[in-house]
C-alpha cells in the first residue's frame, strides 16, 4: 500500500485529539446508557415485562434516528462566529446530561403503564438534547483532517475515550449497588436486589459530570476546518443529500457493516447480563452485576491494547485488510461464547466476591472487533464524505453522519426490540431467579453465540465489495483541493 508523507496541515494537534476524544467519552455514555441502566431498573427491580420495556426502549429510538437527519441538515447549514458544529455540542451536552438523571425518578406507587409512558416520554427528550450534540460531533470528527491515515490516528483517540467509557459504564449497576447497601440498607428487600435509590444518585453523577460537563469540552477546545470554507456554498437539503449518500456504493457497504454490528452488539452485551446472572450465579443481581462489570472492563482494556495495533496494521496494510482480521476473530468469538458463558468454572475470590475468570476470554477474542469499527469505520466515513464532495461539491458531513446514525440507531431499536422479545419468547420470568426452564437458558445462549459469529461473517462478506483505497483517496483528494484549496490553512 502506498504512504503519503502527513504534511504539517494535516496533522491534527494533541490537544485537539485529546478535547475530541473527551467529547466521544460522553458520547458513548448518551449512546448506550439508558440501555445499560434499564434492564436492570425496568426488568429486574421495578418487574416489568421484558417485552413492553423493550418496546419502551425502541419507539424513542426511532425517534432519535429521524431527528438525526434534521439536525444534521441544521448543522451543516448552520453558521456563526463560533462554527457550525460548536455551539449545538455546547447546548447538547448540557441538556442530555440533566434529563438523563430525570429519566429515573419514576415514582413506584406508579403503575406499570404510566411506568412505560413515563420512561417513554422523557426518552425522547433526552433523545432529543442527545441528537443536538452527538449529530455535530460526528461530523466534527470527520472534518478533523483530510489525510487518509492521519484520520484513522484521529478516530484511535476517540476510541481510547470510547473504550475508557466502556471500563466505566457496566459498573454503574454495582456502584449503585453500594450506595444502596451503604446508605439505604434499610430500605433493601431481602436477596440482593439493587435498591433504585442508588441508581438514581448514580445516573445524576454521570449525567452531570460525564454527559454534561465532558461533553462540553470538544465544542470549546476544538477548532472546526471547514467553518469559513462552506460559507458560501448552498444550502444543504436534508432528503436530496440522503438520497444522494443511499446511491453512494461505498456508504452503502459501510452502513450494512454498521447495522450489523450493531444488531449482533447490543443483543449480545443485553443477552450475556441475563445469562451471567440467572444462568451462571443462579439469580444473584449483584454477583452477576459484578460479572457484567468485569466482562466490560475486559472489552475496555483488550482494546486499550489493540487501539495502537489496529491502527498500525490499517496504516501499513489498510483499512479493509485490518477489518477481515478482527471480523474473522470475531466468527470464532462466537462459538466460544457458548462455552464461556455457562456455570461450573472454577471461581476465584476477592475478599467475599467469587469472581469467575473464564469469562475475561471473551473481550480477548471479541473486543478487537469494536475497536476497529470505532476506528476504521469512522475514517472510512470521513473519506466517502471527500468522495461525496467531488460528486456534488458540497460538504455535508453533518448530513452524512446523521444518515450513518440513524441507520445505526434503527438497527440499535431493532436490536433492543429484539432483546425484549428473545427474553420474553424464552419464558423468562423475573420471580423466578436462578429457576428458569432449561429452554430458557438455552435460547438465550443461542441467540448470544449465534448472533455474534453470524453477523461478523456477513460484515467479512460485505467488505469484499467496499471500493476505497488509499489511493483512490489521495487521488480524490488531490482533485478536491484543485478545485477549491486546502481548508486546513
Amino acid at each position: 500500500m502506498e504512504k503519503s508523507e502527513l504534511k504539517t496541515v494535516d496533522k491534527v494537534p494533541f490537544r485537539e485529539k485529546i478535547a475530541l476524544g473527551v467529547g466521544g467519552f460522553s458520547n458513548m455514555f448518551g449512546y448506550i446508557g439508558i440501555n445499560t441502566i434499564a434492564r436492570t431498573a425496568y426488568i429486574m427491580i421495578l418487574g416489568l415485562n421484558a417485552a413492553w420495556v423493550g418496546f419502551a426502549l425502541t419507539v424513542p429510538r426511532i425517534y432519535d434516528a429521524f431527528a438525526d437527519l434534521f439536525m444534521g441538515k441544521i448543522s451543516d447549514n448552520f453558521h456563526s462566529r463560533w462554527g457550525r458544529r460548536r455551539p449545538f455540542i455546547v447546548c447538547g451536552a448540557l441538556l442530555m446530561g440533566i434529563i438523563f438523571g430525570l429519566i429515573w425518578m419514576v415514582p413506584d406507587a406508579w403503575s406499570p403503564t404510566l411506568k412505560i409512558i413515563y420512561f417513554i416520554v422523557m426518552q425522547i427528550v433526552f433523545y432529543t438534547c442527545y441528537t443536538i450534540f452527538a449529530v455535530p460531533f460526528k461530523a466534527l470528527s470527520y472534518e478533523m483532517t483530510p489525510d487518509y491515515n492521519e484520520r484513522n490516528r484521529v478516530m484511535a483517540f476517540v476510541a481510547f475515550f470510547h473504550k475508557s467509557a466502556e471500563f466505566l459504564y457496566e459498573w454503574i449497576i454495582p456502584l449503585a449497588a453500594v450506595i444502596s447497601s451503604a446508605y439505604f440498607a434499610s430500605k433493601l428487600p431481602p436477596g440482593s436486589k439493587v435498591e433504585m435509590t442508588g441508581i438514581i444518585i448514580v445516573a445524576w453523577l454521570v449525567g452531570l459530570i460525564i454527559m454534561s460537563g465532558f461533553g462540553m469540552i470538544p465544542g470549546i477546545f476544538v477548532r472546526e476546518r471547514f467553518a469559513k470554507k462552506i460559507v458560501r456554498q448552498e444550502k444543504v437539503k436534508v432528503f436530496t443529500a440522503a438520497k444522494e449518500a443511499f446511491r453512494s456504493r461505498p456508504f452503502q457497504i459501510l452502513i450494512s457493516i454498521v447495522m450489523l454490528n450493531t444488531l449482533a452488539g447490543i443483543l449480545a452485551s443485553n443477552i450475556d447480563h441475563f445469562v451471567m446472572i440467572y444462568f451462571m450465579a443462579n439469580g444473584d443481581i449483584a454477583l452477576g452485576s459484578i460479572w457484567k462489570g468485569l466482562l466490560s472492563s475486559g472489552y475496555a482494556i483488550t482494546g486499550f491494547a489493540f487501539i495502537p495495533i489496529i491502527t498500525w496494521i490499517a496504516n501499513k496494510f489498510g483499512k479493509k485488510q485490518a477489518l477481515y482480521i478482527v471480523y474473522s476473530l470475531n466468527v470464532f468469538g462466537g462459538i466460544m461464547k457458548w462455552f464461556i458463558f455457562q456455570p461450573g468454572h472454577n471461581l476465584y475470590y476477592i475478599g467475599t466476591v467469587a469472581i469467575d475468570p473464564i469469562i475475561l476470554i471473551d473481550p480477548i477474542l471479541c473486543g478487537p472487533m469494536w475497536v476497529a469499527v470505532k476506528i476504521l469505520l469512522e475514517s472510512m466515513m470521513a473519506d466517502i464524505c471527500d468522495e461525496d464532495e467531488l460528486k456534488y461539491g458540497q460538504r455535508r458531513e453533518g448530513v452524512f453522519g446523521a444518515v450513518f446514525s440513524w441507520l445505526e440507531k434503527s438497527a440499535l431499536s431493532l436490536a433492543s426490540l429484539g432483546v425484549g422479545l428473545t427474553i420474553w419468547l424464552a419464558g423468562f420470568r423475573s420471580e423466578l431467579g436462578g429457576a428458569q426452564d432449561p429452554n430458557t437458558f438455552l435460547i438465550m445462549r443461542l441467540f448470544l453465540s449465534g448472533a455474534t459469529s453470524i453477523t461478523a461473517l456477513f460484515a467479512i462478506i460485505a467488505l469484499k465489495f467496499y471500493p476505497i483505497t488509499a489511493e483512490r483517496a489521495h487521488e480524490t483528494r488531490r482533485k478536491l483541493e484543485e478545485r477549491r484549496g486546502n481548508v486546513t490553512v
